[in-house]
């Protein structure tokens, strides 16, 4: 098979996709934003003093930053009637971005971590799963390794933080890697890194964020060159061999496709078909056995 290692402008394109979409991440990652976000969505316009009934645990300081950081970025909006009666709801961008935190609860509850046998809340899942990918530099090593294929540490440091020194980035891999999101190609610190099976599958999330962070809005099965690629003609033409899930053409470039071996401290479950589900919100949302989940430390993984 012959890769064709893309053009200056369409590389530059997709640095400034992937940024959108960390920055994104980011925006979305502090505590208790993905909570606001999903009870304003249900609950319409609030009160400070009910969506802080609405949530398990934050203080009012708390709450009253992250409605200012909501409001700052445009997803949530603030009412004031004479001067006195203040609401929150979410404005046309709050609601735009529920679909990818849908899909993100959906990656989380399909790859669940070790010793997640509990019921967990719909929204703390994605919480969770914002806090493991908005870190600093994790969304630019995925979208390296989702280009490359497979990359050395160097490498990666090159693409993507050259500015920071080589030990600070191996020890960023190597933190990357313990969130079951990497791996190396063999047991060995010489060798490179690739994307494991659980990253992967966050093709649907990171399409959905991408489009998004480009101000559209995203919709159904959303494109995307790196992370979901449409099929080529040639492709649409194959029998589909009983499957209504399209081929998905090698994005890698610069070397040869391997398979994924799967992520070493995930269960890495293969994803359902999709059917039409009811609503996540209501019951499911907040009323779990325990709707928080303390943070707490697993081998093999960060603290959450």
């Amino acid at each position: 098979m012959t890769t064709t290692k893309p053009s200056a402008s369409t590389q530059r394109s997709r640095v400034t996709d992937m940024r959108r979409v960390e920055e994104s991440l980011g925006m979305l990652a502090p505590r208790w934003s993905a909570w606001t976000l999903l009870t304003l969505k249900e609950t319409g316009p609030q009160r400070p003093l009910d969506i802080r009934k609405a949530l398990p645990m934050p203080s009012a300081p708390v709450l009253s930053a992250r409605l200012s950081s909501l409001t700052d970025a445009g997803l949530v909006e603030r009412r004031a009637t004479n001067g006195r009666l203040v609401t929150y709801g979410l404005t046309s961008r709050g609601r735009q971005v529920i679909p990818a935190l849908d899909a993100l609860a959906g990656w989380a509850q399909r790859h669940p971590l070790d010793g997640d046998d509990a019921p967990v809340a719909y929204a703390e899942r994605i919480e969770e799963a914002l806090l493991q990918l908005g870190g600093r530099h994790t969304a630019a090593v995925l979208w390296t390794l989702r280009e490359r294929g497979q990359a050395r540490v160097g490498d990666l440091h090159q693409a993507i933080a050259p500015q920071l020194s080589l030990p600070t980035m191996s020890l960023k891999l190597t933190q990357i890697a313990q969130d079951g999101l990497i791996l190396r190609m063999a047991d060995d610190q010489r060798a490179p890194y690739r994307l494991s099976a659980v990253a992967v599958d966050l093709a649907e999330p990171f399409a959905l964020l991408s489009a998004w962070a480009a101000g559209r809005t995203p919709k159904g099965n959303v494109t995307h060159p790196v992370w979901n690629p449409a099929p080529t003609k040639t492709q649409s033409a194959r029998p589909s061999n009983g499957s209504n899930r399209p081929t998905r053409p090698a994005v890698a470039w610069g070397t040869a496709a391997v398979p994924v071996p799967a992520a070493h401290n995930r269960t890495v479950s293969p994803a359902p078909a999709r059917q039409a589900q009811p609503a996540p919100w209501g019951v499911q949302l907040f009323s779990h056995a325990s709707t928080h989940r303390p943070a707490a430390t697993s081998a093999g993984s960060r603290a959450r």
